[in-house]
């Protein structure tokens, strides 16, 4: 049986990038929830003028989303992430921008009626 330490260190070295955990797979597991919230994304974000998706993580869920608003925005605050992001959502008109966490938002109020 491997050590607690060797453990965590293998945890810490595992490329997450993207929410990507499939270093986990075999070791935990989870229940999906029943409403499956890329298909509600793709029910409402073609019925509205603007969206945000606030910590898009590398935008793999967003991705699923066939069509977007004519203004969709996008934030995330891990910079390997936000890479990955504007790499997949980009070339789709997804405006992703990099953040700091505890920052308030780079938006400014009342931004959805000036889009």
């Amino acid at each position: 049986m491997r050590g607690f330490d060797e453990l965590v260190a293998e945890a810490a070295a595992a490329d997450v990038t993207g929410w990507g955990f499939g270093w986990l797979d075999g070791r935990a597991s989870e229940e999906r929830p029943p409403w499956g919230y890329a298909r509600l994304l793709a029910g409402r974000l073609p019925t509205v003028a603007s969206a945000l998706d606030v910590d898009t993580g590398g935008g793999e869920v967003l991705a699923e989303v066939p069509a977007f608003p004519p203004r969709m925005c996008a934030t995330e605050s891990w910079p390997p992430n936000a890479r990955r992001a504007a790499a997949l959502l980009g070339p789709r008109g997804v405006e992703v921008v990099a953040t700091r966490d505890g920052d308030p938002l780079p938006f400014p109020d009342g931004s959805s009626s000036w889009w």
